[in-house]
């Protein structure tokens, strides 16, 4: 991983004019990947009997990603990703073959839709991913699950409390958090040794295919309906400190910037929590509005990276508010120093911190 990493970024360079032509005939490239792809007589069996959408998706994932990749230079995050891109996909049955003949049909795209000379550019790294195809075969199939590590005890009461999630048992689950819960304390500990690691644990499975969409999704919706539980128990205080917290544009993933935002609010902020893939003039017109101190952005699949800069630089030509931006998340995690490309003040590992880091600006 090191070698090509180091491999990555001395080979692949892409030069700003050509990174933003290649995003803005995004769409057009979308389409005719589309078709090629959908057209093949042997993309059934290549995407392993899966519905097309699930084939669309990931090519629109893949554009967004590269758009990031080629703006911000982030082929490290590259070289991370598509090991993980590969062992998801193949674990939902699509063929390893499909990879290499998906990655040659964005190198025609961009040959008809790009400049001659900016399609060169581009495709340099696709051919990189091309030959190293082997290779990320291999990675995949030798990639570890990402966990949070934790002590004997708090694994065994993260265990269990997995255990209702994926027996859809929200009753047991409440009653769980309601046994566990006596003090604050126990609200911070709950949300980060065992909700979260619990979650990570449930995206390990879907990754491995061994739940299926809607089982994933039912375990975050009851994680939701705990939480929600929870918050009843909040002390109800005096707040006067003023805090955003939002998922970024295009993100769906939204119980981390949740925990977040509760452990603000039990810090003592007044939280304006406004969940997942707001659209960036509404949250503009709440900050213009609220004037916080502080926004806090959460950013879980890299190919949102992107949107979150947007995000940020709007944020940041106002004239009315200047809050101090916090960001956070899987994405962020994966390249912690991204954040000072995208123009955000802090980077938070996790929820706690980004609580100490708000406290800075509390008063």
């Amino acid at each position: 991983m090191d070698d090509l990493i180091r491999e990555a970024k001395e080979k692949l360079i892409v030069s700003p004019e050509v990174a933003r032509e290649y995003e803005e005939k995004r769409d057009l490239m979308l389409d005719f990947v589309n078709q090629e792809m959908s057209k093949r007589p042997d993309i059934i069996k290549l995407i392993g009997g899966n519905p097309l959408q699930m084939m669309y998706d990931n090519h629109r994932n893949h554009v967004n990603f590269m758009i990031n990749v080629f703006k911000y230079s982030l082929f490290e995050m590259l070289v991370r990703i598509i090991p993980w891109v590969y062992k998801s996909y193949h674990n939902h049955d699509f063929s390893y073959d499909y990879f290499p003949i998906e990655l040659e049909t964005w190198k025609k795209a961009t040959n008809k839709f790009l400049q001659k000379n900016f399609a060169k550019e581009i495709n340099k790294t696709y051919d990189w991913m091309i030959e190293k195809h082997p290779i990320m075969i291999e990675l995949s199939q030798s990639q570890s699950s990402f966990v949070i590590p934790l002590e004997e005890e708090w694994k065994a009461k993260k265990d269990r409390f997995l255990s209702f999630l994926l027996e859809a048992d929200f009753d047991s689950a409440v009653n769980f958090s309601n046994r566990f819960i006596k003090s604050l304390e126990d609200i911070e500990n709950f949300y980060l040794k065992i909700v979260q690691p619990a979650l990570y644990d449930v995206g390990n499975l879907w990754e491995t295919g061994k739940i299926s969409v809607a089982e994933e999704h039912l375990a975050t919706a009851i994680v939701g309906r705990v939480m929600a539980n929870i918050y009843s128990k909040f002390p109800k205080t005096k707040r006067k400190a003023k805090a955003v917290v939002s998922s970024s544009p295009n993100e769906y993933h939204e119980l981390g910037g949740r925990i977040v935002a509760d452990l603000l609010e039990m810090n003592g902020w007044d939280v304006y929590y406004l969940g997942a893939n707001v659209p960036v003039q509404d949250l503009i017109k709440l900050v213009n509005k609220t004037n916080p101190k502080i926004v806090a952005i959460s950013v879980t699949m890299p190919f949102n990276i992107e949107k979150a800069a947007e995000l940020i630089k709007k944020v940041k030509d106002i004239k009315t508010a200047k809050p101090k931006i916090i960001v956070g998340g899987i994405a962020f995690n994966l390249l912690p120093d991204i954040y000072k490309q995208i123009g955000a003040d802090f980077w938070a590992p996790d929820a706690k911190k980004a609580v100490e880091i708000a406290s800075q600006f509390k008063n």
